[in-house]
């Protein structure tokens, strides 16, 4: 274990010392971060649909929610889809032309345009070959007021035009309220475009609870920020989940476990599953090349293949299942991913009484105790053992019968208690497992002290004794492990700090950015620099800018210290 800590003779000896002025310090900047999935809401196409003839024209307003402060955005459209159980087709009859595409900030009304290669207008090519078509980015500085940070809801906006009697690919959901997918015949347009607001009801339109499939990019202001794809069949898809719109980051474990039992603390997801689909299809080099370039946004897979793979007959061979899956995690930390989740294959079975009790359910072949299912999730064991994979979701604790694991979890009267047909995962099956995945989401180390050194220009390169976290190569009595806590340049000496010092009601008051999650950050109290208190182990959330007052008052001739200890 190495530690760091924030003491007199760092930045704010001064402050300390005298205890009785206010310092009030910007962070340094920080190396750009990559482009990644920075909200909610963006999925793949799964089918296309054909309109009423008449019907060429389109609007599209869907909401996403930030999973952390960026400093840019960017919009990335898709003409193709994945169909169940084959190869992802392109729009082979038409091109899908965007007229006006913009950006409405949820908390002040204010527009943005967004333009591709300086254009307002992107036309997706017939029969396209690409994954996705990016818009320019929008930087943070463009937006009125404080920047865009986590938990803010960012409205899509999209207006365009298909030829008559041609058709458009569908994925991203438009049922939340306020959002909103409708084709309509052109000459009932009412012409405006980059507004806020709801879509305006347009004569003759037909509405729909999908609208373009897209993907919500940009750069987060700093590291330790999760960027989280979703990769499956109709499981993690969110098949069963009949919750609808009634939640803005979407139904489904996966969608859910975006967001907190308050709807906030967000994580930025990209949905890339398909029901009915295979890790058999997705390893085709022939049915799948479109879906690998999402992988280089995400800092995190869940990744969830093998209901379909065993099948219903429980007819897919074990070892060879386990093989495809192996490819999908190689292919993924090829793609930069650093952490893979898997799922345990869950019960499949059919039920005389509705799923009320397990006693009224019979597993499906290959799907019993000691069956092809237990040698799947047998071999996914083994695989987190290797570390092939970062954490193996239990969900067998959680959705199914404690004393027959092969059976779902039942309550004794509830029909369709946590599964709707026996294969799917119903609405509160997908509330319980959606608070596990956030859990196992958030104990991940994204942002560790590896990736951060290798991102720096060192004196005599990364793996010299300049990079090692003890060392302080700017002679600024930091230590390289507390500039990476605290988000400082280790080569900037003359920067200024990041930490606040200040008194508040006659206490002292440290307050410092907690940047990392890989980290523990202790603050410290003393009278005399040589006995200290523990006042905070980690306080306030990760991420944050966190204040921690001291026990004791300033009273009299008190003299009172504070530090920051940091940990790996």
């Amino acid at each position: 274990m190495r530690s760091a800590a924030l003491r007199p003779s760092f930045w704010l000896r001064a402050l300390l010392l005298a205890a009785l002025c206010l310092a009030a310090r910007a962070a340094a900047a920080v190396p750009e971060q990559p482009v990644r999935i920075v909200a909610t809401g963006g999925r793949i196409g799964y089918t296309f649909y054909a309109p009423a003839a008449a019907n060429t024209a389109f609007r599209h307003r869907s909401p996403h929610k930030l999973g952390g402060p960026v400093s840019e955005m960017q919009v990335g459209f898709m003409d193709w889809m994945y169909p169940t159980s084959s190869a992802e087709t392109p729009n082979v009859d038409n091109e899908v032309t965007l007229t006006h595409v913009w950006l409405e900030r949820a908390a002040t009304g204010q527009v943005v345009p967004l333009t591709f290669a300086g254009a307002r207008q992107l036309v997706l090519p017939k029969n396209g070959t690409t994954s996705h078509l990016l818009s320019d980015p929008v930087p943070s500085s463009v937006w009125t007021g404080a920047p865009p940070a986590r938990d803010e809801v960012f409205w899509l906006h999209a207006r365009g035009t298909i030829p008559e009697g041609g058709k458009l690919p569908v994925g991203t959901s438009t049922s939340y309220a306020g959002a909103r997918f409708v084709v309509y015949p052109p000459a009932n347009d009412t012409g405006v475009f980059d507004v806020g607001g709801p879509v305006p009801t347009i004569s003759g339109g037909a509405t729909r609870t999908e609208g373009l499939p897209l993907v919500f990019l940009g750069r987060y202001t700093g590291p330790g920020h999760l960027a989280v794809i979703g990769i499956g069949d109709s499981i993690l898809h969110g098949t069963g989940d009949s919750t609808g719109g009634a939640i803005i980051s979407g139904s489904g474990f996966f969608n859910r476990a975006a967001l907190d039992a308050d709807g906030a603390n967000t994580i930025a997801t990209f949905n890339l599953t398909r029901h009915g689909q295979t890790a058999s299809s997705w390893v085709t080099a022939s049915r799948q090349t479109r879906q690998t370039p999402f992988l280089r946004y995400a800092n995190v897979v869940v990744e969830e293949y093998g209901t379909n793979d065993l099948g219903s007959g429980g007819t897919g061979d074990p070892a060879t299942i386990l093989g495809r899956l192996d490819t999908i995690w190689s292919t993924a930390r090829a793609q930069g991913v650093q952490k893979i989740v898997r799922t345990l294959l869950l019960p499949r079975t059919s039920s005389t009484d509705a799923w009320r009790t397990a006693d009224a359910q019979t597993p499906n072949t290959g799907w019993g105790p000691g069956g092809k299912r237990d040698t799947i999730n047998a071999g996914l064991r083994a695989a987190r053992a290797s570390g092939k994979i970062d954490h193996l979701l239990d969900t067998l604790a959680i959705l199914a019968d404690p004393a027959d694991d092969t059976r779902w979890l039942t309550d004794g009267t509830t029909a369709n208690y946590v599964t709707n047909d026996g294969t799917h995962i119903g609405p509160r099956g997908n509330a319980l497992l959606a608070t596990a995945l956030r859990d196992a989401l958030l104990s991940l180390s994204i942002d560790d002290y590896a990736a951060w050194r290798a991102a720096i220009a060192w004196p005599g390169g990364a793996a010299s004794a300049s990079s090692a976290p003890d060392a302080d190569p700017d002679g600024d009595g930091a230590p390289n492990l507390l500039e990476y806590a605290l988000g400082s340049d280790p080569l900037a000496a003359a920067e200024a700090s990041p930490v606040l010092f200040q008194i508040s009601d006659l206490k002292f008051e440290i307050s410092f950015p907690r940047l990392r999650h890989d980290l523990t950050y202790r603050v410290e109290a003393s009278s005399d620099l040589v006995n200290w208190e523990l006042l905070a182990t980690n306080p306030g959330a990760a991420g944050r800018l966190v204040t921690v007052a001291d026990s004791v008052s300033l009273t009299g001739n008190a003299r009172r210290f504070l530090r920051l200890v940091v940990e790996r």
